[in-house]
């Protein structure tokens, strides 16, 4: 298997099987107004260890997840490449 397919392939599981992806609004690409019980699922997911704090590799999960959550194409027109850099 070569490299490109196993990254595109890799790509496709990472974007499937993306939690934040669920309370993004697909047509507006905006995230969608979360209920308490929701706001507590998410926090829920990423705290692994329950102890009320996400820390360490939990932050690293969630920002990893909340920034894939949103790619390029999502992004607005009026957006330059220096605003994200």
């Amino acid at each position: 298997m070569s490299f490109d397919s196993t990254s595109s392939k890799k790509f496709n599981l990472e974007r499937a099987s993306n939690f934040m992806r669920q309370f993004r609004d697909p047509d507006s690409r905006e995230l969608k107004k979360l209920s308490a019980n929701q706001f507590m699922e998410i926090w829920s997911h990423y705290d692994k260890d329950g102890n009320g704090y996400i820390e360490g590799t939990e932050l690293d999960g969630f920002l990893r997840e909340f920034v894939s959550s949103a790619n390029f194409t999502d992004i607005s027109p009026d957006v330059s490449t220096k605003d994200i850099t």
